[in-house]
């Protein structure tokens, strides 16, 4: 069995942070340029070397930014990773940049999955999230190109005040488009996002119900991001406990029964409380994931992150393997350990398949191990220890 304790389930590699976008939410306040102590080609080879110390099965590899595309070396470095045995995706900015002729390199560089980011689902919405004019419709572009080529998709949308009403349109774009995956990313308040970005905690947990259902009556696989809170609803519904919700969980329903009959199908959960996780593609996933516990992020200089919402240093390959950070990093084993947790996160019966997102405690109170800020649920309803 796969211990995340003692190693990652899943990577995020942060290439470079230069990107053409100034989106509104951005973790990396992205700029135009690349910055000079990047990692080289070289560094990242070795980094390479660095994931394969953790031995088979290799964690899973997400190439980020930024914007990957905007290194020259990007195709050798997944070629590298690819070569080596490592599962990768990469995640880009939809942009000029992605031409036909450069997706058409991230198939043959033996990439298992691209991800691009559609925060709308019209030009009005996204654009204005993306902060340029024109890229929801290049991004459309972009979708079906990769359509074409059969190259796996899938579509990240960050859930902020801004466009939360607009989800159940993104059901609809998800479906027309045939994605592999759907992630429906919670913002947390760090780089240029702000803490008034965030729904409220009863919208997290009426969108969290209301994706359960998405899941479970149309054919689109739905994972969340930074709201691990869908693993207990999971749990609960699937008992045929309802979590509590509200007007917006009912309005949601409504217009989710407009698309789900012409859409059903037998759907696998990607991310479920009881390992129902194979994606289209193979792409598994694994439930307790959350900050620095199966995961961490790498940035373009080489420092090693929880993740790459929790801004706390634990270390630079520069200096220390990425093995002997993930091992013997004080916050790392913090962070790997629920027991440490702290409020009614430490109290919950559901802190080893959830534990609340790290990163958004961080950014609210100061403390990575706090209690989510955004989660509703009273513990112990259930009397378990460990699920």
């Amino acid at each position: 069995m796969f211990d995340i304790r003692e190693k990652p389930f899943i990577v995020f590699w942060e290439l470079t942070r230069a990107c053409m976008l100034a989106c509104k939410h951005c973790r990396a306040k992205a700029q135009k340029k690349r910055h000079p102590n990047e990692l080289s080609t070289e560094e990242a080879f070795k980094l390479v070397d660095m994931l394969k110390e953790f031995g088979k099965p290799y964690p899973l590899v997400v190439v980020t930014g930024g914007d990957p595309l905007m290194r020259e070396d990007l195709f050798e470095i997944l070629e590298q990773i690819s070569s080596s045995g490592i599962r990768v995706a990469v995640a880009f900015s939809g942009t000029p940049l992605a031409t036909r002729e450069k997706i058409e390199m991230l198939k043959d560089s033996g990439v298992a999955r691209i991800a691009i980011s559609i925060d709308g689902s019209n030009a009005a919405v996204h654009d204005t999230f993306r902060g340029v004019k024109g890229t929801f419709d290049t991004s459309m572009a972009i979708i079906e190109n990769a359509k074409e080529m059969k190259i796996p998709l899938q579509i990240n949308t960050t859930v902020t005040g801004f466009n939360l009403r607009d989800l159940p349109n993104m059901v609809k774009l998800c479906l027309d488009k045939g994605v592999t995956l759907w992630d429906v990313f919670f913002v947390v308040p760090t780089g240029r996002a702000k803490a008034e970005y965030m729904p409220s905690g009863q919208e997290f947990e009426d969108v969290l119900c209301w994706l359960y259902d998405v899941s479970r009556t149309t054919n689109l696989n739905v994972k969340s991001s930074a709201a691990c809170h869908l693993r207990r609803i999971e749990f609960m519904r699937d008992r045929g406990v309802m979590p509590h919700t509200g007007e917006l969980y009912q309005e949601f329903l409504e217009e989710l029964k407009k698309v789900a009959g012409e859409n059903t199908g037998e759907n696998r959960i990607v991310m479920g409380s009881h390992y129902r996780s194979l994606a289209r593609d193979g792409i598994k996933r694994m439930m307790g994931i959350t900050d620095g516990r199966g995961m961490f992020f790498v940035s373009h200089v080489g420092e090693v992150y929880p993740s790459g919402f929790l801004p706390i240093v634990t270390g630079n390959i520069r200096e220390k393997s990425l093995k002997e950070i993930y091992m013997e990093s004080p916050i790392f084993q913090d962070l790997k350990d629920p027991e440490k947790l702290k409020g009614k996160c430490g109290r919950c019966e559901f802190r080893y398949i959830c534990g609340g997102s790290r990163a958004r405690a961080y950014a609210v109170y100061g403390d990575y191990l706090a209690q989510e800020p955004r989660c509703i649920y009273s513990p112990g309803k259930f009397n378990l220890i460990k699920i």
